[in-house]
């Protein structure tokens, strides 16, 4: 779990205050990653919140472009050329599970970049 910024059983999660199904992680269960607290923690914040973490996530996701401008490797992958938006209206779980299931697609690391962006909102730096 060392390419995760906090250890997810360290994170405080309140109560589920909704259900929903959500799969966006689910790339990820064969690292053993608890990926479950990720997605109890989008039930326990209030749904208007789902946005705001969404525009968070393609916030950090134009910086990682920025700062990797640069370097050869990132010119020459995908990554480079992938462009995501912010969302000005209100998002519910099945729209944020669609947008978070879009921008991961098949990429483990576009699924540890969003649970590191997940992190940081929660535990801002």
């Amino acid at each position: 779990m060392n390419c995760l910024k906090i250890d997810p059983n360290l994170l405080k999660i309140d109560t589920k205050i909704r259900e929903y199904n959500y799969i966006f992680l689910d790339i990820l269960k064969e690292y053993k990653l608890p990926i479950e607290i990720y997605y109890d923690y989008l039930l326990s914040i209030e749904e208007f919140k789902l946005k705001s973490l969404w525009n968070h996530t393609i916030k950090k996701w134009n910086q990682m472009k920025q700062d990797l401008s640069d370097k050869q490797d990132f010119i020459k992958s995908e990554l480079s050329t992938t462009d995501y938006h912010q969302i000005h209206k209100k998002m519910t779980d099945t729209e944020l599970n669609k947008v978070f299931s879009d921008l991961i697609g098949l990429n483990y690391y576009k699924g540890i970049f969003v649970c590191n962006c997940i992190q940081n909102y929660i535990y801002p730096k």
